[in-house]
């Protein structure tokens, strides 16, 4: 049986490892990354394995698929905040996009692994990912019931167009809101424009930085707290997640 661990996003437990916290005010950039194909590949998996074994070989491809996402997001310092369905909203502190935008195109590299999943009985499903990156001011915050769960959430103008900016963007894309293209102006590669017609808002496509972003990985691990040791709740938690060697997430299959 796996020991589970409540999840615990990456700079906090630094913060906590030095005996720190994190600031209730933050300025930095959002990573919103979502997921597509997990649905017919479920359903493929299910018609040629049957139930019991769909999930379990479903389960070992979401958790490659997450590995390689969020080892792109712990590559360039950024934190996991959130999971929400097949998505994954991030957070990197003090960026000016930079960070943010190049995970997120590497994040696309590490999804062409998984463009052609073959199954047993010789079909395919393609995997795939779009992401949006917003960059300014926002407000972090533990919420719920100690008895129960904590839970990170960040909120603010600069989340709300990353969501704006996510709507936008098309399967395999990288689209970043305006502030972020104004940083890296002189470094982003943009394919064209798309606006909001509810907030009119514009966010450009990107496809490539024209200068490398150095890689600013996070130091070892802090050691967690055993105040945050949970009980098999916490799968439950995170919807289908718990941990795994890279992430601190592993997807649950029963």
């Amino acid at each position: 049986m796996e020991v589970l661990s409540a999840y615990v996003p990456t700079d906090r437990r630094q913060a906590m490892g030095r005996g720190g916290s994190i600031p209730d005010r933050a300025r930095g950039a959002a990573l919103f990354a979502d997921i597509s194909g997990f649905t017919p590949l479920t359903e493929a998996l299910s018609r040629a394995l049957g139930p019991r074994r769909g999930v379990e070989e479903l389960t070992g491809h979401l958790n490659r698929v997450y590995d390689a996402l969020i080892n792109e997001v712990n590559r360039h310092g950024g934190s996991v905040i959130a999971f929400a369905g097949d998505a994954i909203t991030c957070w990197f502190d003090g960026d000016n996009g930079a960070k943010a935008t190049a995970s997120a195109l590497g994040m696309q590299a590490a999804m062409s692994p998984f463009s052609r999943v073959e199954l047993a009985d010789g079909k395919t499903v393609a995997l795939s990912v779009k992401a949006a990156v917003a960059t300014g001011p926002a407000r972090r915050f533990i919420v719920g019931d100690p008895k129960l769960q904590f839970i990170d959430v960040m909120a603010g103008r600069t989340l709300a167009r990353m969501a704006t900016g996510a709507q936008l963007a098309a399967k395999g894309e990288v689209i970043v809101d305006l502030t972020t293209a104004s940083n890296l102006a002189q470094t982003i590669n943009e394919a064209d424009w798309r606006k909001s017609e509810a907030t009119a808002e514009r966010f450009a496509v990107v496809r490539r930085l024209s200068v490398p972003v150095a890689p600013q990985p996070w130091p070892a691990r802090a050691t967690w707290p055993s105040r945050w040791t949970s009980s098999p709740r916490a799968c439950s938690a995170i919807p289908t997640a718990a941990s795994s060697p890279s992430s601190g997430k592993r997807f649950c299959s029963g």
